[in-house]
């Protein structure tokens, strides 16, 4: 039977039509597409979750999987929507559905299963994920199957975890976010995640800083030429896709390795599945 996946859309409608205008991919259709990267016959559903009350695609306990997207929402400045969002989170948990999440996917089950999320202290990390380093735990982790010791990531995001929940599992860091991958638990169940976005590839990249150059600018987290390099060295990036790629740039330009912790999350339901 093919995987029955529920993908959470967590952007508020504004966030995702400044992705649109940016010409950028909606959050939904990327996850989608990583998930079919690797079991082209999973059933995936998106579920726009930017109300209290989202409209869901069916039972949800009829779904093998839940993965939470990132979003444009600070989930430290708490709201009815953030709160609808962590209910959903905690119910998953409590009924033993596996969960993946990246960046507020991350910050999100972090929060849900008793740990704490606040403004990066070493600020926005735009761009690149630099040196993402396994523990000894990420090293000996199934999401990490077929994954370097040491590799680099696409990411965007203001916001770190501070603490870990208790029972949560540090799998990678870098210097700039100590906590880049985690197993995060509760009731029993996990839920795999990760800051970086590994649904990004360098083509988004490029459109979102570009397309949001002047909010960067006003929050002083760039300046007008790091910017323009930047998105340069993203459009280069991304016309590697078709060429010959250095080793250590595999991992953010082949879209099996860019994704492999999502596709090691489907074998994981896969194999307990069979069990």
């Amino acid at each position: 039977m093919p995987l029955k996946i529920l993908v959470a859309d967590v952007y508020t409608a504004n966030g995702r039509a400044s992705i649109v205008r940016s010409g950028g991919t909606r959050a939904g259709t990327m996850f989608a597409n990583a998930i079919r990267t690797h079991r082209p016959d999973a059933e995936v559903s998106v579920m726009v979750f930017d109300t209290a009350d989202p409209e869901l695609p069916g039972d949800i306990d009829a779904f093998d999987g839940v993965v939470w997207s990132g979003s444009n929402l600070t989930i430290h400045r708490r709201n009815a929507l953030i709160d609808a969002q962590l209910d959903l989170a905690r119910a998953l948990f409590d009924r033993g559905t596996p969960q993946f999440g990246c960046c507020y996917g991350l910050q999100l089950a972090t929060i849900a299963a008793g740990g704490s999320v606040t403004a990066s202290p070493s600020g926005p990390e735009i761009g690149w994920a630099r040196d993402v380093a396994l523990t000894g735990e990420g090293r000996a982790h199934p999401m990490y199957a077929g994954k370097t010791g040491r590799f680099h990531a696409l990411c965007w995001h203001n916001d770190a975890v501070r603490e870990l929940p208790q029972g949560a599992v540090l799998l990678a860091g870098n210097a700039h976010s100590p906590v880049q991958a985690a197993v995060l638990r509760r009731s029993g169940a996990e839920f795999w995640a990760t800051q970086y976005h590994l649904e990004f590839d360098g083509e988004e990249v490029a459109n979102l800083v570009g397309g949001n150059a002047d909010s960067i600018l006003r929050a002083g987290s760039m300046d007008e030429a790091a910017i323009a390099a930047l998105v340069a060295e993203m459009r280069a990036l991304a016309a590697l896709e078709d060429a010959a790629v250095p080793p250590d740039l595999a991992p953010v330009v082949d879209p099996k390795l860019r994704t492999a912790e999502i596709g090691n999350w489907l074998e994981r339901i896969e194999t307990s599945h069979d069990a």
